[in-house]
């Protein structure tokens, strides 16, 4: 799984561990796919989101993400899988974005 935490928009360095950050969900390697494929697709390089490594998502990244979802949900609706990995992602997105926040991400 990977474990994506909430971070201040302050923090600008990868952190070691997730120490008191907010947890704000897993995701497993089918619904990370789904993500990476439309970070890949949008061409936004800038967005670093792997699986089997430690991520920093600055606020600034977050609301491409969200923009990126966002603008490619309709095509996702009718596989049952995708569709519920990226309502699960948007979710998370949503909030972080409404909170001017960033994202860390732990993986295995």
């Amino acid at each position: 799984m990977l474990d994506i935490y909430y971070a201040d928009a302050s923090i600008t360095v990868m952190p070691e561990d997730p120490g008191e950050l907010e947890f704000a969900g897993s995701i497993d390697v089918e619904a990370h796919r789904s993500v990476a494929l439309l970070i890949d697709r949008s061409g936004q390089a800038d967005i670093r989101f792997r699986y089997f490594e430690d991520s920093l998502l600055t606020a600034a990244q977050v609301v491409s993400l969200l923009e990126i979802v966002v603008a490619n949900a309709d095509e996702r609706e009718g596989d049952g899988q995708a569709s519920a990995a990226l309502a699960t992602m948007r979710g998370i997105l949503e909030r972080a974005v409404s909170e001017g926040l960033g994202l860390v991400a732990f993986g295995d």
